[in-house]
Parts: structure tokens; sequence; C-alpha cells
């Protein structure tokens, strides 16, 4: 067995850990959100059969819904290994906040999960087996599981970024869950989610247009490709319309509660009143600045609109990389280096505390 014995060696697993999670992501994020728009535009078409009894609806809905299978497929296999990872490459941080981070996790795999893989059986191979009713619930059932395993998976990742509705365990070294609905109604889970359910939805309308145009520039199937085109773009341009509203508001939550993502994001190293938002640049490596260097070789910039965007305020004060970093005493900023030196006092003292008890000193605890 090989025995890890230098900080090298430590960061080599880590580094493929990291590799290896973040391939299946990637993999698994190139299709699901195609199976959440997807899926109800399948039921749309599906509720168009049970009430005309057409069979060209019949046919329309069998060739989106077999695309829906392939995806939906890759979709599961990928996220099942996902689930597996959290457990074989991040073992310690699955015991530390297993309590909070697993709820959601579990609540996917037993509800929504289930859900939708008992009833996307009945919705592919039940066509002429079961009652038409029945048929069409389940296509409903199975769009709807799909996004409700959305949902939980993004409560759980949002926890993550904005971690709530939880306390800190002394005797066990692990955070513990105190508020369920503080972790699910978090502002940062209700708006990723719609987020990006929504962009699932778009993403959802533009293949079926795609696919659709495809048929038209070949001249073949044209009731098809043109009935298509019609639902998906009413379909997709009311989920934009949303989508956009949803993004002003996942942008002002991540301002609020995460204002170095938002930094790194835009390349914000120095931050301040009515800051700008670069729309085109070209960023400098960080090695290649000095300090009060242009951190952009060129750069679009729009005046005030990073302001604008995260607070709805042209002259708001938004901390760029730098500010977070070397702390900002006059807008309550904490020096990250003040940070790193709590936390070594509170490890510190938390290692005190169990060699006290483990001694049986109350005093010591």
């Amino acid at each position: 067995m090989m025995i890890l014995q230098t900080a090298a060696d430590l960061r080599e697993v880590v580094d493929w850990s990291r590799a290896q999670f973040a391939m299946t992501a990637i993999y698994h994020f190139l299709f699901v959100p195609l199976t959440l728009g997807l899926s109800f535009l399948c039921a749309f078409m599906h509720t168009q059969y049970y009430r005309t009894g057409q069979e060209f609806w019949k046919k329309t809905t069998r060739f989106w819904m077999n695309i829906f299978g392939i995806n939906f497929a890759i979709g599961v296999a990928t996220g099942l290994i996902l689930e597996f990872e959290f457990g074989t490459n991040w073992s310690n941080y699955s015991y530390f906040v297993g309590d909070i981070f697993g709820a959601p996790l579990a609540i996917e795999g037993i509800l929504a999960f289930f859900l939708e893989a008992t009833f996307v059986a009945v919705m592919f191979f039940g066509w002429d087996r079961v009652k038409k009713g029945f048929h069409l619930t389940a296509t409903w059932m199975t769009a709807l599981g799909a996004n409700l395993s959305a949902l939980w998976i993004l409560v759980a990742n949002s926890w993550m970024q904005y971690p709530v509705g939880m306390t800190f365990n002394v005797e066990t070294a692990r955070n513990e869950m105190t508020d369920f609905w503080e972790v699910l109604l978090s502002p940062v889970a209700i708006n990723k989610f719609t987020h990006t359910v929504l962009s699932g939805f778009v993403l959802g309308a533009v293949f079926v247009l795609g696919v659709s145009a495809w048929y038209l520039l070949k001249n073949r199937e044209k009731e098809f490709a043109c009935t298509s085109i019609r639902i998906a773009s009413i379909f997709g341009l009311i989920s934009a319309i949303l989508l956009i509203l949803t993004g002003d508001r996942s942008n002002r939550v991540i301002a609020r509660v995460q204002p170095m993502k938002l930094a790194a994001v835009e390349g914000l190293y120095e931050g301040g009143h009515g800051a700008d938002m670069v729309v085109v640049g070209v960023l400098k490596p960080a090695e290649r600045m000095e300090p009060g260097e242009d951190p952009f070789y060129f750069g679009l910039r729009i005046p005030k609109l990073l302001s604008l965007l995260s607070f709805h305020d042209p002259n708001a004060y938004v901390p760029g990389i730098n500010d977070l970093i070397r702390g900002d005493q006059a807008h309550g900023l904490m020096p990250a280096q003040e940070k790193i030196r709590r936390g070594q006092i509170a490890r510190a003292e938390i290692g005190r505390y169990h060699i006290a008890r483990k001694a049986g000193d109350q005093v010591g605890m």
C-alpha cells in the first residue's frame, strides 16, 4: 500500500481528485440541462396528442422523447458517479458537513430520482400499453422529477456557497443542521435553482429550434419542423425573459454574500464606488502586474455598470480582489490574514478542548 510521505504527494492526490471530479461534473452538466427543458417540451407535445389523438403529435412526441432519453441516461450515469466521488475523493469534507450536505442529496435520491426513474419507464414503454391519461401523467411526472432533482442538488451546492441553518458541534468537530427550511429557502439556493432551471429551459428550446431548422434546410418533415419551432419559440421566449430577471437577482445576491466570487469573475482587482464593468478584455497574469497597474492589456469598459448591476446603484461600492485580501475597515472588510489568524486560534482551542475533555478537566473544557 502506498503511503503519502510528503506534502507534494498529498497535493498530487488532491489535484487528481479535483481533476476526476471536474471531468465527471463537466460531462454531467453537458447533458443534464438539456433534459430539464426537453422534458417539459415532450410533456407539452404529449398533452397535444392526448387532446387531439392525432398520429402526428404521437410521432413528434416520440422523436423528441428518444433524444431526451439518450441525454437522461448519460446524466444519470455521470450523476451516480459524482455521488460516489463525494465519499471517495472528499471523505473528510463529507464527514465534516455530511449532516447538512447529505440531507438534500438523500432527498434527491429518495424522492426526485426515484420519481423520475419510476415514471420514465412508463413514459418510454407505455405507448399503447397503458391508458392514455396515465401515460401522459408519467411524462409530466418524469419532467417534474428531473427538475426536482435539480432543486435538491442545487440546494446542496448553494449551502456550500452560503452556509446557513447550521451550528458547529465542538464535541464531534462537525457542522450540524439546525434549520432545514433556512437551508432550503436561502437566497442563494432559490436564485441558483430558478436561474439554472430556466437556463435549461432555454437550452432545450434552442436545441429543438436547431434540429427543426436543420430539417427545414434539408426540406424534410416540414410540418414536424414548423410545429416544433412554434412550440420551442414560445417556451424559449418566456424562459429567456424570466432568465434575465433571475440572472439580475442572482448577481445581486452574489455581490452581497460572495464578493470575492464577483470580483474574480469580473477581474476586478481594485474596487471602489461606481465600479466599471469590462465587457470585453484580456486580463494580465497576476505575476506580471505591478501595484496599481491596470490588470487588463485592453478592455471595453462601461462606466459604473458593475455597481448598477450589483446593487442597483451606479455609485455603490464594489470591493475588488485586493480590497478583500488586505481588508478595508471603512467598508467593514476584514483582512484575509486576520481571518486566517482567527481560524488558527479556533483550531488550536478546539484541540485544547478535546485534550481537556479526554483528561476530564472541566475547568479546561
